[in-house]
This record gives structure tokens, sequence and C-alpha cells, in this order.
């Protein structure tokens, strides 16, 4: 009886590089899409980036720059990543396309020794052939040198700091939809800055200062559009807890913003609703706006968060919008 030595694998491509490892030791396949990659600075300056795997850092890594040949090919953006164990260490390797999971019997044709090798003359994978093409199977625990390990060691805690941040962060979202207060605020502010979140710690501390600094209602709200005064008297209106329509007058057309009781429950603007619409208010310029006082209930309640939290969350939005706009127009 003939003994066969099969393993399962996962087979992709980088470049026009052919690997293949033991699916055993592939815990996800993530298209880059569907992640956020995060970036830590190490000590000499350089940036590392992470995506987060079931709570753990996972180092992203490109083969070109695991086998040194970086600074020849350089780097690129590719579509998915392939999380795999490495030792203690999680990796996400960059991969252009995955082929899938194939059956490689490593008793009818045996493995070569792969020419790349790793630190001590360890090759970091070896030759076998799959639908007639050469792969490289690669040894999970020889893909980073030793000066990568060094280079990765030291920011694991930072990593880890950054994980429970953020573990943090969706802890308080929940409690700052439900009534966003100052103190709040302040949290999520040093959380998301901390976290190199910038518009979003940056939105954060423009609608706590405007809370801070919103004078009383003293019965008659008016102001310019294109500065934070409008920003100052919707919290104004809310901290009051007033009832009525803030009608804003721009070039562009008319529009309103609807509070019940302190609440931002709604808005207007040309033919966008909601959040929406408050958001095209806020981003106006120019135009003047005044606020009529109403005892009747709103019919329509599109807006259900609290109000400072809305306005953090839209001041965050125009953020990305105005960088994607700069970007769009520096190329």
């Amino acid at each position: 009886m003939i003994q066969t030595l099969t393993s399962r694998v996962l087979v992709f491509r980088v470049d026009d590089g052919k690997f293949c490892i033991h699916a055993d030791w592939v815990e996800a396949i993530y298209p880059r899409k569907e992640i956020t990659l995060h970036n830590l600075k190490g000590a000499d300056g350089s940036t590392q980036q992470f995506l987060l795997h079931q709570g753990q850092p996972a180092w992203v890594v490109d083969l070109r720059q695991a086998f040194g040949l970086e600074e020849v090919l350089g780097t690129g953006e590719r579509p998915a990543f392939a999380v795999v164990r490495s030792g203690s260490a999680l990796l996400a390797l960059r991969v252009d396309e995955l082929t899938g999971v194939r059956e490689l019997d490593l008793a009818e044709r045996s493995p070569v020794t792969s020419a790349v090798v790793r630190d001590g003359g360890h090759p970091v994978g070896h030759l076998v052939e799959i639908d007639g093409e050469l792969h490289i199977l690669l040894e999970p625990n020889r893909i980073l040198s030793n000066a990568l390990h060094d280079a990765f060691d030291p920011l694991l805690e930072d990593a880890l700091a950054f994980r429970d941040r953020q573990a943090k962060l969706q802890r308080l979202l929940p409690e700052l939809r439900r009534q966003c207060t100052a103190a709040g605020l302040r949290t999520y502010a040093r959380l998301t800055r901390r976290n190199g979140m910038t518009r979003a710690a940056s939105a954060a501390k423009t609608v706590l200062h405007a809370l801070e600094t919103a004078s009383g209602f003293n019965g008659g709200v008016t102001g310019s559009l294109g500065s934070d005064k409008l920003l100052r008297d919707l919290l104004a209106l809310v901290t009051a807890q007033q009832s009525g329509f803030l009608r804003v007058e721009t070039p562009h057309g008319t529009g309103s913003i609807v509070l019940d009781a302190g609440a931002i429950v709604d808005a207007e603007f040309g033919h966008d609703r909601g959040r929406e619409a408050l958001k095209e208010l806020l981003a106006q310029r120019e135009g003047h706006y005044s606020f009529d006082v109403a005892s009747n209930r709103p019919a329509t309640r599109r807006i259900l968060d609290s109000p400072a939290w809305v306005l953090t969350e839209i001041l965050e939005q125009l953020a990305d919008e105005r960088r994607v706009k700069h970007l769009r127009e520096a190329r």
C-alpha cells in the first residue's frame, strides 16, 4: 500500500510570483476595501501598518519587503490580505490574487529547497508544482527576517494600546448617540486623537468648544453663515430645550433645521432631508439664518441621535469631503 502525504495549501500570487502556504497557518482573508489599516511610528521614524484581526494586531507585510526587495521594486496597494500565524505574531500578507485552496501531494513530488534563504541560511520555503507551475511553499516562521522581528517587537505594546482604545471607543459610541455630554466628547476627542483619527478629534473639539461657549437663548437667534456662530446658536437652542425652526437663506436656496424640545429632529435643504440636509446647511458659507419658536410637535423625526453627536459626525464628514476634494484638485 502506497502511503500518500497530502496537505491543503492556500495558493496566491504577488506580482508575477506564485506562492502557497499551508492552510492551517491561515487565519483569515480580508479584501482591502473591507478593512481599516492603522499606522504606528517606529523609533527610527518609519511607519508600520497593521490591521486588527479578532482583537489582535496583524503586521502588514509585503513579501518584497520581507525578502529585501523593497528598495528595488518599491511597494504598492494590493486588493487583499492573507492573515497568517508566524510564531507568536500575526502577519497580514499583501496579495494580488487568491487562486484558492488546493490539495498538495508532497510524496508524489518532493519539494525543492528555495534559493531564498533567511538568517542562518534557512530557506523561506520550498518549490512545489501546482497545476504545472512552480510555486514557493512558504515557511511562515521564516517569512520575517531577524531585522524585521526586531523592528516589530517594540511596536507590539503600542498596537495593543491602540486596540484597547478602539474597544473603549466602541463602548462609548452608543452612549454618545443616546446622550452626548461635554465629558463624553472630551473622552472621544482624547481617544481618537491618540489613535490618529485627527479629523474625528478635531470635529469633537469644535463641537465641545461651541457647546461650552454657546450663549443662552434670549428669545431671538439670528446670524450670518460662514463662521461657527451657527453651530454655537444651534447648541444654545439645544441647551435651552427649544422647539421651532431655524430658517436658513443661502444663494443656493432656503432650508430649515427642526428642533423639538432641544433635539435636532429633521432638516430640509433642496431635495435633501434629514442628516444630509443638515450637513449641506452646515457646509454653506454665504447667507443668514433666524429662529422661529413653534409649539407644535414636528410630524417627522428623521434624525434620532443626540444633537451634539450628530453635529460631531457631520463636521467629521465635511472635513473628510474637503480632504478628498483637495487631493483631487492637487492631481
